[in-house]
């Protein structure tokens, strides 16, 4: 990965995660075109025009995008780290078996429910984001579970993630919090036959919608002085001080030794105590980074 890619956010932002490039793109691009066209009510998932009327075609396009701006913009703030961040940890091919096993079965689910309860649903990939949440509350711990206090209660900062998520989940009232809630348990569902990855024919299926959607396939969990290291790579030699010749930069210094409160935090969540070292001298002492790896 060249030094220009490490500093340039738009190039790392969706680095090695193009099934949530793709996710995030076409929900914004596709709720462009509806509002333009007024196409929204074409998008609810309406069990009695399924049915009745023979309108299939709903199933496959409520997931698509939202309903309102709003919704959007909460969204993509909602949807876009969590995607990213698991599709990185768990593989691109899997990542992509998780989201279609799991929207698989939140749709059956949702059309059972919704047409014992004749509710219509809003459009919206909600099933999607419920799913991304059961992987982000199975497997991302609190690293600071007094990150911040309301009322003599505290909170960790995974609340931050839960509210921003819960205030997109709550707008739509049942129409939102089904499809949500029926995401999050397809997702547990899915997470053991998301071990079966996605063929290779289907994985590259999204090279040709372009460039836009494609990304190289970076070290993404690279630590920071593995970073900082390469950098130091592409600087100049230093010049000598008595104006001799040129001499080679020095080797980076090694990290410091983990602090022990840190090695407990780790140990305390059931990893081994050498496996811990090792992941946080690979992570430069980066608490969430090791408890990332050790959880990968």
């Amino acid at each position: 990965m060249s030094t220009s890619q490490l500093h340039n956010p738009r190039a790392v932002w969706f680095l090695g995660a193009p099934i949530s490039k793709a996710i995030a793109l076409s929900t914004a691009i596709v709720y462009v075109v509806v509002e333009i066209n007024k196409w929204h009510d074409a998008l609810v998932l309406d069990t009695a025009k399924i049915f009745d009327h023979a309108q299939f075609y709903r199933i496959f396009v409520c997931n698509l995008t939202f309903a309102s701006m709003g919704e959007l913009a909460f969204g993509l703030v909602a949807l876009c780290p969590l995607m990213r961040r698991f599709e990185r940890e768990m593989g691109s091919r899997r990542f992509g078996a998780f989201i279609l096993y799991s929207s698989a079965f939140s749709t059956f689910l949702e059309l059972v429910f919704f047409n014992i309860f004749y509710i219509e649903r809003y459009s919206g990939p909600y099933p999607q984001l419920g799913a991304v949440l059961a992987l982000y509350h199975k497997f991302t711990p609190r690293l600071h579970p007094k990150f911040f206090g309301i009322l003599g209660y505290d909170f960790s900062e995974k609340s931050l993630t839960y509210g921003i998520c819960a205030q997109l989940i709550l707008s739509g009232g049942l129409s939102s919090i089904v499809p949500a809630l029926v995401g999050y348990i397809s997702g547990m569902l899915s997470l053991n036959l998301s071990e079966n990855e996605l063929p290779e024919f289907v994985y590259s299926l999204s090279k040709f919608l372009g460039k836009a959607f494609v990304d190289e396939a970076p070290g993404i969990m690279m630590s920071r002085s593995v970073q900082r290291g390469a950098e130091r790579g592409n600087r100049p030699p230093r010049r000598a001080p008595d104006g001799g010749r040129d001499v080679a930069p020095a080797a980076p210094r090694p990290p410091p030794p983990p602090p022990e409160d840190v090695i407990a935090q780790l140990t305390g969540m059931g990893f081994e105590r050498q496996a811990v070292i090792r992941a946080l001298q690979q992570t430069d002492n980066n608490v969430e980074a090791a408890a990332n790896r050790l959880m990968g």
